[in-house]
């Protein structure tokens, strides 16, 4: 519930808005940043995957004696940022948000510089509950060929063990082409989809967002070699430190698939 939900609730209760805070407070209520869901996502399809689907996939893994992989697509975007100078001020690099600092009755504020361009990569990481990550980073959108490419890397990295890899719904993975690479390699590689709209079951949704809040945080990246340069070691550095990515697996959303 939030201020405003309460409000509108009680049409005829007028108060200020501190008031519907205090009484928050004094009931327990905290604020919580919401959760984005899509509206075309289907609770059964998600009910079914976690009690049925993923259970028989676990199953069928031990069977085989495959590793489960779990894979996402990314695209990394920078549109800032270097900051600039100022005079009695201070500039704070929170995550994406930019927090400023200046005494008080003073009308001095920060001076940020930034580059009105926008630049990207793109990159498919790959990663397993016991630690181990793959990736690729690319210049330009993700194409099936990119995405064949990169399940090859998976199964050479992965000693001679069949890979069951799952991914998300993009139309490059469904592709036809994709499919038949899949049955020509069915004995080193089977791939299993997640359901739409549900990347929070996703265990690489986790590195993504570890990613946000680390990766350029000591090295804001001016340009597209820059941002490359910072994910390419981002990624080296966590392939370093498999427990890092175990931890990934212990979000109460992923926790099914330790």
């Amino acid at each position: 519930m939030d201020k405003r939900s309460y409000t509108n609730t009680y049409k005829d209760v007028d108060m200020p808005i501190s008031t519907v805070g205090y009484y928050l407070a004094k009931w327990k209520f905290t604020s919580k940043k919401p959760i984005k869901r899509a509206y075309e996502r289907k609770d059964s399809a998600t009910k079914a995957w976690l009690e049925d689907e993923y259970p028989k996939i676990k199953k069928e893994a031990k069977k085989d004696d495959a590793d489960i992989w779990w894979a996402e697509k990314q695209g990394k975007t920078c549109d800032l940022m270097s900051q600039g100078n100022f005079v009695r001020t201070a500039c704070q690099n929170l995550g994406n948000n930019l927090k400023g600092y200046a005494p008080i009755g003073t009308y001095n504020k920060p001076i940020l510089k930034h580059t009105a361009k926008k630049f990207k990569i793109n990159m498919i990481s790959a990663i397993t509950n016991t630690g181990k990550s793959m990736f690729a980073l690319y210049d330009e959108s993700i194409k099936i060929d990119s995405f064949v490419e990169f399940c090859q890397k998976v199964i050479d990295s992965n000693n001679g063990k069949k890979v069951f890899l799952i991914v998300d719904n993009l139309r490059v993975h469904h592709a036809k082409v994709v499919k038949a690479w899949e049955e020509e390699n069915s004995k080193y590689i089977k791939l299993f989809y997640l359901p739409p709209y549900s990347p929070e079951f996703n265990p690489d949704e986790y590195l993504n967002q570890d990613y946000k809040k680390n990766a350029n945080k000591n090295n804001i990246p001016k340009n597209q070699k820059e941002l490359k340069e910072n994910t390419q070691n981002y990624m080296e550095n966590l392939q370093k430190n498999p427990q890092k990515i175990a931890n990934f697996f212990q979000h109460p959303s992923v926790k099914y698939a330790c």
